[in-house]
This record gives structure tokens, C-alpha cells and sequence, in this order.
């Protein structure tokens, strides 16, 4: 029965394919297939038609034409009541007919477009840098799942290694016990045994870890039933990137951070509104052209056929252009959205005045976590080396004497729970220092681009 299955299970290896990154690439894609991203990026398109609908309406705001074409009954001299010779419809001589009009208007307020065209301007800048805020935020968010991740592997790793290491000290005292090592006694196996219950705890949460974070970045990388995700890095190491002094990291993000770009590029909207405003409380001047001309091959009109231009009473030329002016009567309602926009630029520069201040020290309270967590993996580090030699120790003293079983699982519960300890703040720390690299204003990959500390 096994052998014939066992091509289906070779089908269904073959068929799945393995996504490959590390987290830089990790972080990349999940930014490109997240949906909420995406609808938001979408919605920069609605603000660059209206820059298109202002840049539209600057250059013949209005341009018609019409044409029309078909029959038309001929001229034919008559006499009238009072003896004057006049033309009239001769329906029996037709003909084709053709006529078109033209109507333009070109607007002459030069200022208000190239305001109005800055402010759509400086609005988009402000989407747009929403828009990198949000996907900061969502880069954290990833890295929090590839380290995660990686300390959920480790998790399984060092569970799996103690489960062999527990199972061999076990094999070993029944070994003894049956040999009736003088040293062994039945006490020292049950004491072994019911240490187990933790091990088995540790396998099942490292398990059902493993298996949550999957999901997550299943979902995240927008993966399919066929794709399965492996990180390059094989361990959960502390991340390479340089930590930053606190100089550094305040100077950057000054001159980085989203909000406070955002914050300008919105003081630059509300002041290019507040002089289109302005501008609007005067009158609006244009240029206003008319051009129609109608044309008829009917009836006995050989000599309008000589000249395309000739009139009568169908066939007509005529134009018209002038200087116009429009003002709005409704003086009231463009004042009020004047003050409104004078209203707003003030609450901005209020807001200016500690934005910047507020968001370097939420910066500082990061740094500070940051720099903790790192403090206390180094910490971690030193002890973890301890533990290993002093599990080495009882390892050596338990291959001398079996029934020393007490100090080996003490030293290696201890070392369990140690290299435990350190993964997590590992892990901690790597997720500390992507909120940090966040909160300067950066993204993962424009932060390695500076090369700092070299």
C-alpha cells in the first residue's frame, strides 16, 4: 500500500513550491500583496485626475463643435404681393447640405490655475506620504512575523533536541536497571519520567506555534495552496543592522519621518488654498470665440458653388470674439470658504509647533526599549554560556554515575529555559529595533541604503 502511494507523494512534493527570502524580501512582498495598501494606493489616482482637471481646464476650459449634414431644398427667385423679387424653398431642386459651429472660451486667470495646481499638488504629497506611513507601520508588523518565525523554529529545534537528549538519559537508567547497577535504582527512572510533563508542554506550544505563525504569513505573503515559505536564515541570530546613537536616530528623524513631511506638505496645501481662496473673492477674465458656417450644393446655385464662401439665404459664415468677465454675486459663500481656509492653515501652524518635538520623543521612548532589549540580550548571552558549561558538566558526571540523574535534568531544564529566554529577546530585540528604524522614518531597506556606522 506505501509503494503505491508513493508516487501521489512524490506528485505532491514536486508541486510545492518553496518561497525563498530573507527579511528585507520578506517585508517587500508582503507591502506589495496587502490589500488595505493596495486600496490606499489607488486612492493617490483620484488626486491625480484632479491635477489633470485643473492642468484640462486651463487651456480651452470650453471647446464645442458641432456638425450636421443631409438634404436640402434649392433658391428660386419669386415675385411678391408688393412686386419685390425674393428667394424661397424650391423643394424640387435638392441637394446636400452641410454646417458647423465652433464655441470656445480660454480662461485668462493665469494665477488662480498655477495656485490651484500647487495645492492639488502639495494634497497629493500629503496622500502619498499617509500612504509611507502606513506602510512603515506594516513593515514592522512583517518583521515581527519573520522573526517570529525563526523563533518558533528554534522553539521546535530545541524542543526536539531535548526530547532525544531526555530520551537517551531514560534508555540509559533502564539500561542500568536491567544490568542491576547497585547505583540505580527504580526511584531515579520515575524521577526522570515525571519531569517529562514539561518537555511535552514545551513540544505541544512550540508545535501549535510553529503552526499559528504559518498561517499568519500564509496571509500576509498572500501565498498560495501550493507555495510554502522558507526563510534564508536557518537560525534566529540578532539582526546585523547597525544600532544608531541617540544623535543619530533624533537626526533622522527629523529629516525622514513621514508625518512631519506630511505635516509641510499639508501647511503648503492649506497656503496655495488660502491664496486660491483670495483669488477667487475677484472676477474672472476669458477670451470667448464663435465661428459658424453653413454651406448648400441644392438648387440652381451656380455661382455659390464658385465660391465656397458666398452667402444667401442658407448658406452663412459668420464669427464672433471678445473679452469677457465673470464675477461671482455671491460674494458671501467665497468669503466663508476663505475664512474656512484661513482657519485651517492657522490650526497647522499651531500643530507645527510640537509635532516635531512629539514625534522625537516617541522616537527617544523606542530607543530607550530598544537599547534595553539589547542590554538584556547581551545579559542572556553570558549566562547561556554558563549554563552550556555547566550542562557539559553534569553530562560528563552522568556518564560516570547514572544514577545522577537529578543534576543532569536540573542543568538541562535550566539550559532549556536559558536558551528559551534568549530566543525570545532575540527576537524581541529584532522586532524593537525595526519599531525603532519605523519611528526614524524609514523603511527596512532605505535604512541599510545609509550605511551608517561605517
Amino acid at each position: 500500500m506505501i509503494f503505491r502511494m508513493l508516487p501521489f507523494l512524490l506528485i505532491a512534493v514536486t508541486f510545492a513550491a518553496e518561497v525563498r527570502y530573507d527579511c528585507e524580501a520578506f517585508v517587500e512582498r508582503g507591502l506589495l500583496t496587502d490589500p488595505i495598501l493596495a486600496e490606499s494606493r489607488f486612492a493617490t489616482e483620484a488626486k491625480k485626475n484632479k491635477i489633470s482637471e485643473i492642468k484640462a481646464a486651463a487651456v480651452l476650459s470650453k471647446f464645442e463643435i458641432s456638425m450636421m449634414v443631409g438634404p436640402a431644398p434649392g433658391l428660386k427667385e419669386t415675385v411678391d404681393d408688393w412686386g419685390d423679387t425674393v428667394d424661397t424653398w424650391d423643394f424640387s431642386k435638392m441637394g446636400p447640405f452641410f454646417g458647423t459651429e465652433i464655441k470656445a472660451v480660454q480662461p485668462l486667470n493665469y494665477g488662480q490655475y498655477k495656485v490651484g495646481k500647487k495645492a492639488a499638488e502639495a494634497d497629493l504629497r500629503q496622500t502619498e506620504l499617509n500612504i509611507l506611513g502606513k506602510e512603515h507601520d506594516k513593515g514592522v508588523e512583517l518583521q515581527t512575523y519573520y522573526y517570529n518565525y525563526l523563533l518558533a523554529m528554534e522553539m521546535q529545534r530545541l524542543v526536539s533536541d531535548a526530547k532525544k537528549q531526555m530520551d537517551r538519559a531514560e534508555e540509559k537508567l533502564e539500561e542500568a536497571l536491567d544490568e542491576d547497577d547497585p547505583h540505580v535504582s527504580q526511584t531515579d527512572l520515575l524521577k526522570l519520567k515525571a519531569n517529562r510533563h514539561t518537555l511535552d508542554e514545551a513540544i505541544i506550544d512550540a508545535e501549535n506555534g510553529l503552526a499559528r505563525v504559518k498561517l499568519a504569513v500564509r496571509f500576509s505573503l498572500g501565498l498560495d495552496s501550493n507555495e510554502i515559505f522558507v526563510p534564508l536564515d536557518t537560525v534566529l541570530a540578532e539582526r546585523p543592522e547597525y544600532f544608531p546613537t541617540l544623535d543619530e536616530a533624533k537626526d533622522l528623524a527629523v529629516r525622514h519621518h513621514p508625518d512631519l513631511k506630511r505635516l509641510n506638505a499639508g501647511l503648503e496645501a492649506r497656503q496655495y488654498q488660502l491664496e486660491l481662496a483670495e483669488a477667487k473673492l475677484g472676477p474672472q477674465f476669458f477670451l470667448m470665440g464663435k465661428f459658424s458656417y453653413v454651406k448648400s450644393w441644392a438648387g440652381n446655385r451656380t455661382a455659390v458653388q464658385k465660391n465656397a464662401f458666398a452667402q444667401d439665404a442658407v448658406n452663412k459664415i459668420s464669427g464672433a470674439v471678445g473679452f469677457g468677465v465673470r464675477y461671482n454675486l455671491n460674494f458671501w459663500n467665497s468669503w466663508s470658504y476663505y475664512v474656512s481656509a484661513r482657519t485651517e492653515l492657522r490650526g497647522l501652524k499651531l500643530k507645527e509647533n510640537y509635532a516635531s518635538e512629539g514625534i522625537l520623543l516617541k522616537m527617544e521612548e523606542q530607543y530607550i526599549l530598544t537599547q534595553g532589549a539589547k542590554s538584556k540580550l547581551e545579559s542572556l548571552r553570558s549566562s547561556l554560556r554558563a549554563s552550556e558549561s555547566i550542562l557539559k558538566s553534569a553530562a560528563m558526571k552522568y556518564d560516570l554515575d547514572p544514577s545522577n540523574t537529578g543534576d543532569l535534568v536540573s542543568a538541562y531544564t535550566d539550559n532549556l529555559q536559558l536558551q528559551k529566554s534568549y530566543y525570545y529577546a532575540v527576537c524581541k530585540y529584532n522586532v524593537a529595533l525595526a519599531e525603532l528604524i519605523s519611528r526614524m522614518g524609514l523603511s527596512l531597506s532605505e535604512y541599510r541604503q545609509l550605511d551608517l556606522g561605517k
